[in-house]
């Protein structure tokens, strides 16, 4: 009888869980629990302990950190990460990032004082076509070790399912916003047809 090793078991627990995890993201409606659910996810199949998702809403970036303290949510909200550096690569030039030292990289920009610590990155842009809708980024593997290519395949796969999700999110909230609109206009209209009607008989003094 053939028998799975230790490690084949778990590559096959984590596609199961991968899988599951695209069919939930495919699911979801809200934006903001679709994207904290896969930051969750993305910890759990790679072992990080730090994620960020950071996307565009309204124009403006959002950020949602996963892993870290109170206190270092603290610094963090006053610090927010400016987008630059190894998070540009991913912004500006599309690219996927795992690193070992952060600091030991060409286009690291560092941290901010009492930034909690971090060592070892794996990120990816979440695109839609061309379009960046954001990117989703893991550091500090367990145990020291660094990001494996089975990390950046799931993340990778992961931030693909995202982006199909907040796509479907905002068609879903435009389509809402459209058909609040439409009750609108309909409740204007009933309200005037109710009215009491002139009577077009009275007499013109």
């Amino acid at each position: 009888m053939f028998k799975y090793t230790k490690m084949e078991r778990q590559l096959a627990r984590q596609q199961d869980q991968l899988s599951q995890a695209v069919i939930a993201l495919a699911q979801g409606v809200a934006l903001k629990p679709i994207l904290h659910h896969v930051g969750e996810l993305s910890m759990q199949l790679t072992g990080a302990r730090y994620a960020m998702i950071s996307y565009i809403e309204t124009g403006k970036k959002h950020y949602i950190p996963l892993g870290m303290t109170d206190d270092e949510l603290d610094r963090l909200n006053s610090q927010a990460p400016e987008g630059i550096g190894l998070l540009g690569l991913m912004w500006n030039q599309h690219e996927v990032v795992r690193i070992d030292d952060i600091a030991a990289h060409l286009k690291s920009a560092g941290f901010p004082p009492d930034h909690a610590t971090m060592k070892t990155f794996l990120g990816a842009p979440i695109m839609f076509g061309d379009d960046v809708q954001g990117v989703i980024y893991l550091t500090e593997k367990a145990d020291g070790r660094p990001f494996t290519s089975i990390d950046e395949t799931m993340v990778r796969t992961l931030a693909s399912a995202c982006a199909v999700a907040i796509s479907n999110a905002r068609h879903i909230e435009q389509l809402q916003a459209r058909n609040r609109e439409l009750e609108q206009l309909l409740a204007e209209q009933e309200k005037k047809l109710s009215s009491p009607a002139t009577d077009s008989r009275q007499s013109v003094n």
